[in-house]
C-alpha cells in the first residue's frame, strides 16, 4: 500500500536524496476552483531509488524547494503551473530543467502533447485516466488516486532518455536548454498588469475614457480576489466590469439595476465599486491594442506567419513552437518581439525574420 510522506524528518531524508540524485522526476497536484492561489495538496517525487508521494498539507516544504535547486536535473512535463505553484510554497525555483512537452515539440510532437498521450507514443505503455478530476485534498487518498499519481512521475526519466537522443540526433539540444532556463526566471510568475490587461482584449472596443475605467475595475478586482483568496469571478464577473466601465454607474441605486450584482455584493462592494468608478483616470495607464490589425499591420502579420510556417515545415515541427499566432499578431501591434529575436529562434527566422522585426519595429517608431 502506497503512504504519504508526512513527517518532517523523512522529508529532510528525501530531500537529501534528491540532492545527490542525477536526476529527479517531479510534478504537483493542485485545485483552485474555490481560490485565487492554487493550493498545493500532493508533491510526486521521482529519483532513481524511488517514488515518494509528498503531502504538503501538514508539511514545512521549504527544504524540498531548496533541494530541487539543487545540481540534478529536474523532468517534468509541461511544468510552468508546477513551478510557479512550487516557487509560490517554497520562495525556490527547481533548475536545472528539462521538460517533456518542451522537448517533444522540439522534435516534431504536437506542441501540447499531453503526458499520458507522449508516454503511449514514444513508450507505448497505456497509463489509466481515471481520476484525472480528483480532489487531491481530499484524504484520505484511495490506493487508485495514489497510483495514478505515482504514474505521472513513473516514465518521466525515460522519456527525458529518449526526446533528448532524437534532440541531439536534430542538433537541437541547446534549443531546449533555452527555452528550459526562461522557466526559471521569476519574473515570469511574477503578476504584470499589462499582462492581466491584454487578457481581456474586448478592452480595445471601449471609447478610450470606458477603456480606463475597465482597466482600473480589473485592477481593483484582481487586487480584491488576491487580498480575499477568492476566484475573480467570485468578487465580480467580467460582464459587470465591462458593463460597469460602458456604463459607469452614478451611484448605489444605479448599481441596483444592473445585472450580475445582487444585493449582498452591492453592500459589500456597492462603495469600492463607486470610487474606482470616481477616480478611474480619463486614459488607459496601459493601453489595449486595437481588435483588428491595420492593413500595415496585417501585411507584416502574413509576411511573418508564412515566414515561420516555412521554417516550421522544414523543421518538422509546429509553427507555434517558434511563434504563436497571437504573438504574432501581438508583435505585428507593435509588442516587443521576445524570443523571436534572439537565440535559436531569430537563427531559424534568419535575415528575413531580421528584416521584417525590423520594419514592424521601425513603422511603430515612427507612429510614436
Amino acid at each position: 500500500m502506497t503512504e504519504l510522506l508526512t513527517d518532517g524528518a523523512a522529508l529532510t531524508a528525501l530531500a537529501a536524496a534528491i540532492t545527490a540524485a542525477p536526476w529527479t522526476g517531479l510534478d504537483t497536484e493542485f485545485v483552485r476552483e474555490r481560490t485565487y492561489y492554487a493550493r498545493l495538496c500532493l508533491i510526486q517525487v521521482a529519483t532513481p531509488d524511488t517514488i515518494t508521494l509528498v503531502d504538503p498539507l501538514p508539511l514545512d516544504i521549504a527544504p524540498l524547494g531548496r533541494a530541487l535547486a539543487g545540481p540534478g536535473i529536474k523532468v517534468l512535463h509541461a511544468g510552468r503551473q508546477d513551478l510557479e505553484l512550487l516557487l509560490q510554497e517554497t520562495g525556490a525555483l527547481p533548475a536545472p530543467l528539462f521538460d517533456t512537452q518542451m522537448a517533444a515539440a522540439l522534435v516534431g510532437y504536437d506542441e501540447q502533447i499531453g503526458y499520458a498521450n507522449l508516454v503511449a507514443q514514444l513508450l507505448k505503455v497505456d497509463l489509466a485516466k481515471d481520476a484525472t478530476r480528483t480532489n487531491w485534498a481530499a484524504r484520505p487518498l484511495s490506493d487508485r488516486q495514489l497510483a495514478y499519481a505515482q504514474d505521472d512521475v513513473r516514465h518521466l526519466e525515460a522519456l527525458r532518455a529518449a526526446l533528448l537522443a532524437e534532440l541531439e540526433r536534430l542538433g537541437r539540444s541547446a534549443w531546449l536548454v533555452e527555452d528550459c532556463a526562461a522557466l526559471n526566471d521569476p519574473g515570469l510568475y511574477r503578476f504584470s498588469p499589462e499582462q492581466l490587461v491584454r487578457r481581456y482584449r474586448q478592452g480595445a472596443n471601449l471609447s478610450v475614457p470606458a477603456q480606463a475605467l475597465f482597466q482600473a475595475l480589473l485592477l481593483w478586482r484582481e487586487d480584491a480576489a488576491r487580498k480575499a483568496n477568492l476566484p475573480r469571478a467570485w468578487v465580480v464577473a467580467d460582464a459587470v466590469l465591462w458593463d460597469l466601465a460602458a456604463r459607469p454607474p452614478k451611484g448605489h441605486a444605479d448599481l441596483a439595476q444592473r445585472r450580475g450584482l445582487d444585493d449582498r455584493q452591492i453592500r459589500r462592494l456597492g462603495d469600492h465599486l463607486l470610487s474606482v468608478v470616481q477616480k478611474a483616470p480619463d486614459r488607459p495607464l496601459h493601453p489595449w491594442p486595437a481588435a483588428r490589425l491595420d492593413p500595415d499591420e496585417e501585411r507584416l502579420y502574413q509576411a511573418l506567419a508564412a515566414l515561420i510556417d516555412a521554417r516550421a515545415q522544414a523543421l518538422g515541427i509546429q509553427g507555434g513552437v517558434i511563434g504563436s499566432r497571437r504573438t504574432l499578431k501581438e508583435v505585428a501591434q507593435g509588442a516587443a518581439p521576445g524570443n523571436l529575436a534572439r537565440g535559436w529562434r531569430a537563427e531559424v527566422l534568419g535575415t528575413e525574420g531580421e528584416r521584417l522585426l525590423a520594419e514592424i519595429a521601425e513603422r511603430h517608431a515612427d507612429a510614436a
